[in-house]
């Protein structure tokens, strides 16, 4: 009898289904921000699709190669976002105009001089090459031993206001180029995006804003820091700078610059004027 019963019991037990516990959320996170991609990525996935655009431009004659740094330098170029741009937001945006041929072109990082990138970020990796390379505008990556004077200058001034951390200046800060493309004639000579001219100079500006546009609603900038007077001047058109508490013009530091000796005093000047240096060394009081 008592076998029996016990058989009885096992039986019934064995159709049980036991009922689960509810996994515990941590707090302050929900499940879609357990799989969200981070601010980085984001970014990235705005710069592609810019890029696809780009691609599909007839490009006037008088250029003759265009160099996209971040597709061929992309390794690089995601490393110094990933380092660069973590966080849910910025204070400040910093905007240049496109790649300098010595510093972004050869590294994937705006204004990214070599002694730079490799010194003060502590950033290395592979650089591929472009699908048509000019023969006086070679991409050595790291190897790169060619001064980017403007990268020198700005990044440089940029660590010193920041206590001489980047790291630090990265917490509230960021630097972004307008254009991801550099532009080079049959003789190698550079030309900038405020240099092309006709229909290509309007839709590289109308491409770019696009793009901008979806990047500044994404990193949030309080204040947007042109880089240069082209850059600037597009900013007029951005209706997210329309509502920023500041949009201002910083002297760019290039020496082909009209009147650009001492840049790096003068822009001192500029950002406490405007009262950015403390966005610089993270303090926020």
């Amino acid at each position: 009898m008592l076998k029996r019963k016990l058989q009885q019991q096992e039986a019934a037990a064995s159709k049980v289904v036991p009922i689960l516990q509810e996994p515990k959320a941590y707090e302050g996170l929900t499940t879609s921000a357990l799989f969200a991609k981070p601010l980085w990525q984001r970014f990235y996935e705005i710069e592609e699709g810019l890029n696809s655009e780009l691609q599909q431009l007839d490009i006037p004659s008088n250029i003759a190669v265009v160099y996209n740094p971040v597709e061929y330098a992309a390794s690089m170029h995601c490393d110094y976002l990933r380092r660069f741009l973590s966080g849910p937001s910025k204070r400040v945006m910093f905007i240049g105009m496109n790649p300098g041929p010595n510093g972004m072109g050869q590294t994937g990082i705006p204004f990214g001089n070599v002694r730079t990138v490799r010194d003060l970020m502590h950033i290395s990796g592979n650089v591929e090459q472009p699908p048509v390379v000019h023969p006086k505008r070679r991409v050595t990556g790291l190897d790169c031993s060619i001064e980017e004077p403007s990268g020198v200058r700005l990044w440089e001034l940029f660590q010193t206001l920041a206590g001489g951390n980047l790291e630090t200046f990265s917490q509230l800060c960021f630097v972004h180029n307008f254009c991801p493309l550099a532009f080079f004639d049959a003789a190698g000579k550079n030309i900038t995006p405020s240099e092309l001219k006709g229909d290509y100079k309007k839709q590289i500006g109308t491409c770019c804003l696009r793009a901008l546009e979806k990047q500044l609603l994404l990193v949030k900038p309080d204040y947007v820091v042109a880089v240069g007077n082209y850059v600037y001047t597009l900013l007029k058109r951005s209706t997210y700078c329309q509502s920023a508490q500041l949009v201002v013009c910083l002297p760019h530091p290039s020496p082909r610059s009209v009147n650009n000796t001492n840049w790096p005093e003068k822009a001192k000047d500029f950002l406490e004027t405007h009262n950015l240096i403390r966005f610089m060394r993270n303090e926020t009081a």
